[in-house]
């Protein structure tokens, strides 16, 4: 799984939590960080926060799904209502901020995102 989100606390803060339910968690703390790691990463879910300080969330999604990020599913995190285009760039769920941890654990078990290791 890969966090992107600029807010370092939050980012990491989530990436601690997912890694106590077993997950395999990579951050990047902006847009092109983001299309970096996904590169040598090939997460299966990125969490990706459509505020960033380079490049805007969307463009970051739309550049995933170009590089052949294709089977991985995208979760939108902001801190408005979903907009009009979320779902034209390939985003599978829109979260609102702040996000309930133990929501986003539940929301992943429903997309059956299965860490990859027992606990």
């Amino acid at each position: 799984m890969l966090i992107v989100e600029d807010n370092r606390d939050t980012a990491d803060t989530t990436a601690m939590l997912l890694r106590m339910h077993g997950f395999d968690v990579a951050v990047a703390y902006d847009g092109r960080s983001a299309l970096q790691a996904a590169k040598g990463y090939d997460p299966d879910v990125v969490l990706l926060d459509l505020s960033l300080p380079d490049i805007d969330g969307h463009a970051v999604a739309v550049g995933l799904r170009r590089d052949g990020l294709d089977r991985a599913s995208l979760i939108a995190v902001s801190g408005y209502a979903p907009d009009a285009d979320w779902d034209d760039v390939g985003f599978d769920v829109h979260l609102v901020k702040p996000v309930v941890n133990e929501a986003l654990v539940a929301l992943l078990s429903r997309m059956q995102v299965a860490p990859p290791c027992p606990r």
